[in-house]
């Protein structure tokens, strides 16, 4: 089944690893091949406003990952090997030919980027860890009890579509609100009840990732990581690089055979939201040079 998204795009389902999984698909020419992983809590709709651009170089897809958006919501299954065999399934499924693709990542899935790249490299031709993917979250929580309190998501029960409008307006997205960007915030939500909006991803999945971050130390698999990769860090407006950042990139950049940075001033985290033409014009820019 497939129907026109809000952004150009078809929206198809995609049967993978068991799973049905809703996929954007721009396609674009036949090769070479994109692949975008939105992160924790969100859902394909992060990349609407960069990938019509991708779009006329590379044959750009985007799922929602498992839990996230309109794809299946399995009670377990959030750990990373198993989010890297849903991707497994989905290239196979989508791309039929073996040839690798460039998967770029934002938050989360930078992460999930990094260890497929590591776990998988003749998969890949390039990777790009978006905003994510360098730091230990156990560096900041040394102990379970510690992250799960910190990284717990808030409760969206008995709110209100409208208190949700309200909240992305203002708490959410704040200075960087555009009138087009709350139909793409919205789309972490099941506002089939305009008076009791929930997200799609449940807190108990959501705890599930949020451990299996805990557990990851990025720094086990950079070593292993063999196509280029593209490190883009995004510096909030009126800040300047922090030292632990300027740290933890520097040991990316030293222990990933062929990577490069860049940074992105004045630039909030959800950066495709934020600055899409700049991120596009960076990942176009990186994606054909690093594949010549």
């Amino acid at each position: 089944m497939e129907k026109q998204s809000g952004s150009s795009s078809v929206s198809r389902w995609v049967t993978a690893n068991g799973l049905r999984l809703h996929v954007q698909d721009w396609s674009g020419p036949g090769a070479p091949r994109l692949v975008l992983l939105h992160g924790l809590a969100s859902s394909s709709r992060m990349f609407d406003l960069i990938a019509p651009n991708l779009a006329a170089h590379f044959r750009v897809i985007a799922p929602d990952q498992r839990g996230h958006g309109l794809s299946d919501k399995p009670a377990s299954g959030y750990d990373f090997e198993t989010i890297a065999r849903d991707l497994d399934a989905l290239l196979d499924a989508v791309f039929p030919d073996p040839r690798p693709v460039a998967l770029v990542g934002h938050s989360w899935g930078a992460y999930t980027t990094l260890y497929y790249a590591a776990t998988r490299p003749d998969r890949l031709a390039q990777a790009v860890l978006l905003d994510g993917g360098v730091r230990s979250i156990a560096g900041r929580y040394p102990d379970w009890e510690t992250a799960r309190i910190g990284m717990a998501p808030p409760r969206y029960q008995d709110r209100s579509l409208e208190e949700i409008r309200q909240m992305i307006r203002t708490d959410w997205l704040g200075p960087i609100f555009r009138p087009e960007l709350e139909p793409l915030a919205l789309s972490i939500f099941d506002s089939h009840n305009p008076q009791d909006v929930r997200a799609h991803l449940s807190y108990e999945n959501h705890m599930q990732i949020v451990r299996a971050l805990w557990e990851m130390n990025p720094q086990e698999f950079f070593p292993r990581v063999q196509c280029p990769t593209l490190l883009v860090a995004a510096v909030p407006p009126g800040q300047t690089v922090s030292p632990d950042d300027e740290r933890m990139i520097a040991d990316a950049l030293s222990n990933i055979a062929h990577a490069e940075v860049c940074w992105m001033p004045d630039t909030v985290h959800d950066s495709p939201w934020h600055r899409p033409r700049e991120l596009a014009a960076i990942l176009k820019d990186f994606l054909i040079q690093a594949g010549r």
